[in-house]
């Protein structure tokens, strides 16, 4: 094998490795400081391809697109945490998978029923569809932008849990949500908050992976089985 192609597989893997922690960030916020097992995190990953997918097409504009993923993980991960979730926190895992499941069966229909069966491809911007000259070697613009991305993303995610008051809540939240509770701080809205930041995260992922894969109902799935992988090997 070459020092060309070695280093070419080492990148593919680190920008593949680099999109399932988008992934798999998000949902360890939710399972490991919330305890709430949410197998429909694939399919916030799908509703968020799908938006930067429409927005982008629509605007012309690929950043506009990413944006409007997040906010659309946002804003439907709050309504998730309000709707179903926030009523199965003193339920058991079992619960967890059962109503989480049937999200995933209903958020396919709609994406199916709104867009058809049929796949949608996403052009990428004459900026990032070339390469990069790195010591003689090229390699996809792209596909470096989601190792950055997801770089900022894991730095970004420590700060927020380990440097700040907010992250700090979260922490003693998570052990002992009741004396958190007692000393005036609103649970609820702190877990709807980790929830929709979870969410916002896997639309990225969504919207990160749109230009590389197709963008269909039912893509959370198959990708959502690796990322649970990642989290059990990763702690």
């Amino acid at each position: 094998m070459s020092a060309t192609l070695l280093l070419a597989q080492l990148l593919n893997g680190l920008q593949y490795g680099v999109m399932l922690f988008l992934l798999a960030a998000g949902l360890t916020l939710v399972f490991g400081i919330m305890s709430v097992v949410n197998l429909a995190h694939g399919s916030l990953y799908m509703l968020g391809a799908y938006a930067a997918a429409v927005v982008g097409t629509y605007t012309g504009s690929f950043a506009l697109g990413v944006l409007a993923a997040v906010a659309t993980g946002l804003v439907v991960g709050l309504l998730l945490e309000w709707v179903a979730i926030s009523k199965l926190y003193s339920r058991d895992h079992l619960d967890h998978v059962l109503a989480t499941f049937g999200m995933v069966l209903f958020f396919n229909e709609v994406v199916r029923m709104v867009w058809g069966p049929q796949p949608m491809f996403v052009s990428l911007p004459e900026s990032l569809s070339g390469t990069v000259d790195l010591f003689g070697f090229t390699y996809p613009t792209y596909r470096f932008l989601i190792i950055i991305v997801g770089l900022l993303v894991a730095a970004g995610s420590q700060w927020l849990i380990h440097k700040t008051r907010v992250g700090m809540l979260i922490r003693a939240g998570s052990v002992n949500p009741q004396m958190v509770g007692a000393l005036g701080v609103n649970i609820r809205l702190l877990n709807a908050m980790l929830f929709a930041l979870g969410a916002g995260l896997a639309a990225l992922a969504g919207a990160m992976a749109g230009p590389i894969l197709s963008v269909q109902s039912g893509m959370g799935e198959p990708v959502l089985i690796t990322t649970l992988v990642v989290i059990v090997i990763g702690g």
